[in-house]
């Protein structure tokens, strides 16, 4: 118990220098040490670097080998600046400035859902750009619940809780016992934050991403058939220094076609399809050294064709 101890102290005392010395530093020169610390994990982790430039070949964005390694190499920078802006916006971006810092796209009729205080919506998002800020800023309209795992070092958890404070973001942990936990939020005009585009291995539906079988998420789709409750996926990309885009794809309306299990398919496949085109016009801010493809696990004695669709599993 006191090595462990020790060691969460080791690790915490560098990232409370680190945080302190980019909150001292302007944003500009904090955005420079983001890039030199993508550079970095560029250089010292091969394994990653590999998947990365593996990953960007198999999805076809991009026009040759050295562009598949330009794209890998950038997408190492865009997460390295994801944690830099993220400790920035905690201060900078609130619902009094969100307008100097984003751009807001979405159609009329998914600026309606959001202005309706009483609509609840699923934002379906995915690791391109900042997801991370995508939250902060969605949460500005609405009340915000969104699954999330707790840091595994006990001392920096308490840190980051208390220096960035949610206070419109509600955290659900993403093993959560509590069944109920994702559908009370689409009783009471909330948001339901999901991430929709890591491997989900046996919780998931295998379904295309970029043209190759993906084992995928499905408590979006189980969610919206389930309540009637649409989809909107939501993304942060990045356009400048501490400027962004937020975009909203237009509503998926669930049409429950009484096949469950086709009806899930359909609706995560058609997701996949929005996250693959602000992935094709934004590919040096997705995270590539994520494996996504792989092969699937043996089923679990409950299958997502049973299985309940509150249930967190793999949200």
């Amino acid at each position: 118990m006191a090595a462990s101890k020790a060691v969460a102290l080791l690790q915490y005392v560098p990232l409370r220098l680190v945080v302190g010395l980019l909150d001292l530093l302007p944003v500009r020169a904090a955005l420079a040490f983001a890039r030199g610390a993508g550079a970095l994990a560029w250089a010292l982790l091969p394994g990653r670097r590999r998947v990365a430039v593996a990953n960007v070949k198999l999805a076809g964005v991009a026009k040759d080998d050295a562009d598949a390694r330009r794209i890998a190499r950038a997408s190492f920078d865009s997460f390295a600046m994801l944690a830099v802006e993220s400790l920035k916006a905690s201060k900078l971006i609130t619902p009094d400035t969100a307008e100097r810092y984003a751009e807001f796209v979405a159609p009329p009729e998914t600026f309606a859902l959001f202005r309706d205080p009483g609509q609840p919506i699923i934002l379906g998002s995915a690791h391109v750009g900042n997801w991370e800020l995508s939250g902060h800023i969605a949460s500005f309209f609405k009340p915000l619940v969104a699954v999330a795992r707790n840091l595994d070092n006990p001392y920096a958890q308490r840190f980051m809780k208390k220096r960035n404070p949610r206070r419109r973001i509600e955290i659900v942990a993403k093993h959560s016992q509590d069944r109920m936990a994702l559908l009370r939020p689409l009783r009471s005009g909330k948001l339901l934050g999901l991430i929709c585009d890591q491997h989900a291995a046996s919780h998931g539906v295998m379904v295309p991403f970029f043209g190759h079988p993906a084992s995928t998420v499905t408590s979006p789709a189980r969610l919206a058939l389930a309540t009637g409750v649409p989809v909107v996926c939501g993304f942060c990309v990045r356009t400048g220094p501490m400027k962004f885009r937020m975009e909203g794809t237009a509503p998926i309306w669930p049409k429950p076609t009484g096949d469950r299990d086709a009806d899930v398919v359909a609706l995560t496949t058609e997701i996949n399809r929005r996250i693959e085109d602000i992935v094709r016009r934004y590919p040096e801010q997705y995270l590539w050294s994520h494996r996504r493809w792989r092969k699937p696990r043996a089923a679990p004695a409950e299958s997502p064709a049973t299985a309940s669709p509150s249930a967190p599993a793999g949200a």
